[in-house]
């Protein structure tokens, strides 16, 4: 039973992090594409194009190092999260009994 809460947490934070991933790399691309001209009256096209790469690529790259570790340590980073979970609910049904 366990096994199947882990896997469950572990896919909905892996679906929020890729989610938050493409919201930045959208975010990004639209301010780009919003301000491109403004740059190029400045000459500083190739400069804001490559800080927003670095930008993204690294975010990119940190996003993807915590999924793989949080894949690596899944059963100890969800089993604890379940244990306490599964500790409040049985102080919340002895509350209410």
């Amino acid at each position: 039973m366990q096994d199947a809460r882990v896997a469950a947490m572990f896919g909905r934070d892996r679906a929020a992090a890729i989610l938050a991933v493409a919201l930045v790399w959208l975010v990004y691309a639209f301010t780009f594409w919003t301000m491109r001209q403004a740059c190029d009256t400045c000459g500083v096209t190739l400069l804001v194009l490559g800080v927003g790469a670095c930008v993204v690529l690294l975010n990119t790259a940190a996003i993807a190092a915590v999924i793989r570790h949080y894949r690596e340590d899944r059963d100890a980073i969800y089993g604890t999260d379940l244990y306490y979970l599964d500790q409040a609910r049985a102080m919340r049904r002895r509350g209410n009994a």
